[in-house]
């Protein structure tokens, strides 16, 4: 039990980091291209918003992220379970 609690801690900060860095990445390259506003995600799961107002630019992350990084956490759970069953 204990190696598949890791591995879900694990993975979830993670996908977590890949995200916000993913993100930040995203933001930037947004605001250098003059990009219109946008959203990524799925319905009220938003990853990340970004705002293009005439006083501004914004970037926004959503309470989506928290849920991708738990989904990936509970992946990478799943096959640390599944090796550790298998292996042994």
């Amino acid at each position: 039990m204990r190696p598949v609690l890791i591995a879900f801690v694990l993975g979830t900060a993670a996908v977590w980091v890949v995200l916000l860095v993913a993100g930040f990445a995203l933001g930037i390259a947004a605001q250098a291209g003059g990009w219109s506003s946008f959203r990524v995600g799925l319905g009220l799961a938003t990853l990340l918003e970004f705002t293009r107002e005439p006083a501004g630019t914004s970037t926004t992350f959503g309470p989506g992220l928290a849920l991708a990084a738990l989904l990936g956490g509970a992946l990478n759970a799943a096959a640390a379970a599944w090796l550790h069953r298998r292996l042994g």
